[in-house]
C-alpha cells in the first residue's frame, strides 16, 4: 500500500514528525511518497503531485485541520482517504494526535481502519468547480465597506441584506467557521446544509439549516471573492453553491464519537457528570 505524507512545515518544526512518520513507515516496510511541496526538504524520496500521480492509497496528513482540509482539496476527486495527525490546536478532523504515530502506522501496515465518508459542496468561479470540505463563503472585496447580498434557497429569497459576506457549509463543517459566525453545530450524519450570513447589518438575519437538496444562489451588488475552505478565488455578482457528488474520504483508526469528539475539542473544561 503507497502512503502519501502532506505535511505542514508551518506546523512541523524542522519536520521532525515527517521525518518520525519517516522511519516508522521504513521500518513497517510501507512504501511511501511525500507531496510535491516538501520537494528539497527531504533528501532520498520521491514524490507526488496534485495529480496524485504516482496514486497514493491513502494520504496522511501532519498539521491542523486546515491541512486536512488542503489535502482532501485535490485527494476528494480521486476517491483517495486521507488520514489527519494533529499537530494544531483543535483538530477536530483529525484521526489522532503524534502520541499515536506508532498505532497508526501499525493500522496502515495491516489495513485495519476505517474511511467516512463525507458530503462537499461545489460552486464555479472563473470556469473552475471549486470543491470544499467545510465551507465556501462568498465574501466582500473591499474591506471598508459591505456588500448587499440576496440568497435564495430552492429558487425563494430566504434574505437581502447589507453584510461582510454569507458562508454555504455542511454540518461537518459547522464546528469551524460557520461556529465562529454564530451558526448551530450540526450531527455530520444530518443530510442539510447551513446558510450563515456575516456580520450582517439586520437583526432578523440569522442562521439557517437547508435540506440538502436545495441550491443555493447569492446575489450581490458588486463583485465578491470566494472562498472554498480557505483557498480564495475572485467571485462573480451571483454564485451557486450545492451539494457536490464528490465525498471526502476520512480514515479513522478506531471508535468515533462525534459528541464525545465535540466535547472533548470545544469543551474541554466541563467536568464529567
Amino acid at each position: 500500500m503507497l502512503t502519501g505524507i502532506y505535511s505542514n512545515p508551518e506546523r512541523d518544526e524542522k519536520l521532525a514528525t515527517t521525518e518520525k512518520l519517516i522511519g516508522l513507515l521504513r521500518r513497517a516496510s510501507v512504501p511511501f511518497v511525500l507531496h510535491s511541496s516538501l520537494r528539497g526538504l527531504i533528501n532520498g524520496v520521491s514524490y507526488f503531485g496534485d495529480d496524485c500521480e504516482p496514486r497514493p492509497d491513502v494520504i496522511v496528513t501532519l498539521g491542523g485541520d486546515g491541512t486536512i482540509l488542503s489535502a482532501v482539496a485535490f485527494a476528494a476527486e480521486k476517491g483517495i482517504p486521507v488520514l489527519g495527525i494533529n499537530l494544531g490546536h483543535i483538530g477536530f478532523l483529525s484521526a489522532c494526535g503524534t502520541d499515536a504515530l506508532d498505532e497508526c502506522v501499525v493500522r496502515l501496515a495491516k489495513g485495519d481502519y476505517s474511511v467516512r465518508r463525507l458530503a462537499m459542496l461545489e460552486t464555479y468561479a472563473a470556469g473552475k468547480r471549486l470543491l470544499a470540505l467545510n465551507e465556501i463563503v462568498i465574501y466582500k472585496k473591499n474591506v471598508g465597506k459591505t456588500v448587499t447580498l440576496t440568497v435564495k434557497v430552492g429558487g425563494g429569497v430566504l434574505s437581502s441584506a447589507k453584510c461582510d459576506g454569507c458562508m454555504v457549509s455542511t454540518p461537518t463543517g459547522s464546528t469551524g467557521y460557520a461556529l465562529s459566525a454564530g451558526g448551530p453545530i450540526v450531527d455530520p450524519g444530518v443530510r442539510c446544509n447551513l446558510v450563515v450570513p456575516i456580520n450582517c447589518h439586520h437583526l432578523s438575519s440569522k442562521p439557517v439549516i437547508v435540506d440538502a437538496s436545495q441550491a443555493v444562489e447569492i446575489t450581490s451588488d458588486e463583485e465578491t471573492c470566494i472562498i472554498a475552505d480557505g483557498r480564495v478565488e475572485n467571485g462573480a455578482h451571483s454564485v451557486v453553491v450545492r451539494r457536490s457528488d464528490v465525498e471526502a474520504l476520512l480514515v479513522d483508526t478506531g471508535a468515533e464519537n462525534f459528541y464525545a469528539r465535540l466535547r472533548e475539542k470545544l469543551d474541554g473544561s466541563v467536568e464529567e457528570v
